[in-house]
């Protein structure tokens, strides 16, 4: 007979160690399931529970040591016990080991103060001992279903709202369009908003500016910041060409970097736009008209003033005082008369020439520019007693007679202001040339300019000095503060062919 070794105390036998290993296993499955964090439920194959972790407990609101060899069903509501009884029945009939539960219907489950739930859930089986065990594992999603009906309903609100702007608004995801508003179908001119979806939106911007909506988009595609708000052509689906302006932003969808685009149509504000623009040449074109057929008819009448009305005056003035000549000395009444009327015509004559220069000097013609600020000049500070300081070429320079005129004008009007309303006590005019453009420029030490006034209803003669630089291409700046004079300076392009 042949007898097993004696053992050494302490050693154990394969099967105990099996046995040892077994309950090892077991106790740290256990663990597991205790210390789980979604609800895991054990039955046998009547259904009885035979496992009920904490986090059921806690999701279903009882004790495990209650409901320990129980039906499950006690946590179906009563109208999906049936449904399910039949599947787990066939679930253990096919001998899968693991599915997903509510892959096609929702899983409700019922807690024990008898609110329903909805629950994600995976259901398992095994075998023990000959017998079948199926364990689920339940995660409470009322949160998760909550925050999407939310969203839900965030999102058709949003929906509707997006719906009532006037603009149009796209959303590009992936080079073609996901999503357009019933503005952005109209602009597009499409019958519905499936004869836009899927499309590059490439298709509806113009050509001409295929290079810029590309640029944009290589900056919109790193996510970082929205682009300048641009004008943009686009191509109907009907082929009509009409104007936009847009403005795009990205923004993160579904994992990638969406565009969201608002076009406005400024189509009809592009051809308004167009058409003032056409007005206001048209009036500029009629302004200068009426300018040039004033000033030239200003020069006739000055003209006629000084060469007609003048020599009539003067001739007058000799014959006034031949005739003085040969009255006798006690004709005392008559060389009183005759003297009024020869002081009376000489004073007639210095109005006409000063009306005929303020129409229209005639040595701006006769001797050109320099001379005639130097007369105008000198003239203002007679008349007026304010100080004028000025600064001219050392020589004559040629310029054409509309800029002479403008020149002129400007100072004219200038002067005049400062004589009006500046209360000043000195004026500084700078007069200077280059081969490109002149330069005028005037400087009171009086009250100065509000800069409401520069604008305002009554500066009508700003207006006017504005309009006839503009005329020329050139600008009229005006600069002022109470208590620290007003400046004017003009600049106007020297018109080709003029010589120093």
């Amino acid at each position: 007979m042949v007898t097993d070794p004696p053992r050494e105390q302490g050693t154990k036998t394969s099967d105990e160690r099996i046995v040892a290993a077994m309950r090892e296993s077991g106790a740290r499955l256990n663990g597991i399931i205790q210390s789980a964090m979604d609800a895991i439920i054990t039955v046998d194959e009547r259904q009885d529970i035979v496992i009920f972790n904490p986090a059921a407990e806690e999701m279903f609101g009882c004790a495990a040591s209650d409901v320990l060899g129980t039906p499950l069903d006690q946590f179906i509501p009563s109208r999906f016990r049936g449904a399910h009884g039949g599947y787990i029945d066939n679930f253990g009939a096919t001998g899968v080991t693991r599915r997903r539960m509510g892959a096609q219907a929702e899983i409700v489950g019922l807690r024990a103060n008898g609110e329903e739930f909805p629950l994600e859930a995976s259901i398992s089986q095994l075998s023990a001992g000959g017998k079948k065990l199926f364990s689920v594992i339940l995660r409470d999603i009322t949160r998760r279903k909550r925050d999407e009906l939310a969203l839900r309903e965030s999102a058709e609100r949003y929906q509707r709202l997006v719906e009532l702007v006037p603009d149009a608004i796209w959303i590009e995801r992936e080079e073609r369009i996901a999503f357009a508003n019933r503005a952005c179908v109209q602009l597009l001119g499409a019958d519905s908003v499936v004869q836009v979806l899927g499309r590059s939106p490439m298709q509806f911007i113009h050509v001409d500016f295929h290079s810029l909506a590309a640029e944009r988009r290589k900056i919109l595609g790193k996510g970082l910041e929205a682009v300048p708000r641009v004008e943009k052509r686009i191509i109907r689906l009907d082929g009509e060409v009409r104007d936009v302006e847009i403005a795009e932003a990205p923004f993160p969808d579904e994992g990638t970097t969406a565009i969201f685009a608002v076009l406005r149509d400024i189509t009809e504000r592009k051809r308004s736009e167009n058409e003032m623009a056409e007005s206001r040449e048209q009036l500029s074109r009629l302004s200068a008209s009426l300018q040039t057929v004033r000033e030239e008819e200003k020069a006739r009448i000055a003209r006629e003033l000084h060469d007609e009305l003048g020599q009539s005056l003067t001739g007058l003035k000799m014959d006034v005082a031949d005739i003085l000549t040969q009255l006798k000395p006690e004709q005392t009444q008559a060389i009183a008369r005759a003297g009024a009327m020869k002081s009376l015509i000489e004073t007639t004559v210095a109005s006409v020439r000063r009306i005929a220069t303020e129409l229209r000097p005639l040595m701006l013609d006769d001797l050109g520019l320099v001379p005639t600020v130097e007369w105008l000049t000198h003239d203002f500070s007679k008349r007026t007693g304010i100080e004028v300081a000025l600064q001219v070429p050392d020589s004559e320079f040629h310029v054409a007679s509309d800029l002479a005129t403008t020149i002129f004008r400007v100072l004219q009007e200038s002067l005049t202001n400062v004589a009006r309303h500046a209360g000043a006590s000195h004026v500084d005019v700078t007069l200077s040339a280059t081969n490109n453009d002149v330069q005028l420029h005037v400087r009171d030490n009086g009250k100065g300019i509000d800069a409401m006034a520069v604008g305002g209803a009554r500066t009508l003669g700003l207006l006017g000095m504005r309009e006839r630089a503009r005329m020329l291409g050139g600008e009229l700046i005006v600069d002022g503060a109470p208590g620290r004079g007003t400046a004017i300076t003009l600049m106007v392009p020297r018109q080709p062919g003029a010589g120093p």
